[in-house]
């Protein structure tokens, strides 16, 4: 089994997590009946059959040698199987295999040690293997679950912020608070697409100039990630009314009445949502983990 290491972030898809997870418990179930010291209770896995101790191990060596390395070898084909080596899965399978590895680093030369007193040319390789994988699988498990933690919103700077310049100074307003950009494109909507922006104010006076202003120009159109996005984003927004705005918040500080206020930011979970889905496909929405988060969130 190669690993390379890579030191760009990989995204994880569902389906990704689902398959090395299975094989994840095919090579626990191996190993559990080899090693019980080893740290495989990270992973939620069934009820193991009775231990064998060293002992025991060392008078079937080779019934239990044939055995294990028969089993690895069908899991290590299916895996393979799966996918060909540029897929998705591969590439992303093979970046969690290489973060396993330094994981487990300084256990491994012990490991490696014991199981080769059994006799095995083959141990480091196959052993290797048998370490990264289940523990690739519960670092995919950890990251899907600090991802679930996490909002998103959709934020979009309004063609009078594009035609100023205001792009970098509001981006950089985010990134410094700690919410991490998921998705930025830059469009002129028809005034049909702004009016389904705008849905909900379809009964208001200015609803017309609000579709026409909106359409007259570029916007740019982001979605942004974070612990209370949402609220906060709002916050840095500032009052619709920019004269009302504190200082300190973009309106505030860099707007001046209300028909050219800059920005426009979800005001609750379900806009956000529906704001998102308007204007992005699921496709154009990256899924990634930032070097930063474990200094803004603390999971060092």
């Amino acid at each position: 089994m190669e690993f390379f290491f890579l030191r760009t972030p990989v995204p994880v898809q569902p389906q990704t997590l689902r398959s090395i997870s299975l094989f994840a418990n095919i090579f626990a179930f191996i190993y559990l009946n080899l090693f019980h010291t080893l740290p495989v209770c990270l992973l939620p896995s069934p009820p193991s059959p009775p231990l064998l101790s060293f002992p025991e191990l060392r008078s079937k060596k080779r019934k239990m040698s044939s055995q294990i390395f028969r089993s690895a070898s069908r899991a290590a084909r299916s895996l393979l199987s799966s996918a060909s080596k540029n897929s998705r899965f591969y590439s992303e399978g093979r970046a969690a295999g290489a973060a396993a590895a330094v994981s487990l680093s300084g256990k491994l030369p012990i490991v490696v040690s014991a199981y080769g007193r059994t006799g095995s040319a083959n141990a480091p390789q196959w052993i290797s293997g048998a370490l990264a994988i289940p523990m690739a699988a519960y670092m995919l498990q950890e990251q899907e679950a600090r991802a679930a933690e996490l909002e998103r919103t959709f934020i979009a700077i309004k063609p009078d912020g594009v035609q100023r310049g205001l792009i970098s100074e509001i981006i950089s307003r985010f990134e410094r608070k700690g919410f991490k950009l998921v998705a930025v494109k830059i469009v002129v909507p028809s005034k049909g697409f702004a009016q389904k922006h705008y849905h909900d104010l379809k009964e208001r006076p200015f609803f017309n100039g609000l579709c026409d202003f909106l359409s007259s120009g570029p916007v740019l159109a982001m979605v942004w990630e974070g612990e209370g996005v949402i609220k906060y984003g709002r916050k840095l927004i500032g009052a619709t009314d920019p004269q009302k705005s504190e200082p300190g918040t973009i309106r505030g500080d860099l707007a001046v009445v209300v028909g050219r206020n800059i920005i426009h930011g979800s005001d609750g979970p379900e806009t956000a949502k529906d704001e998102i889905k308007l204007w992005f496909k699921p496709e154009e929405l990256v899924n990634y983990t930032s070097n930063a988060e474990k200094w803004i969130y603390g999971n060092n």
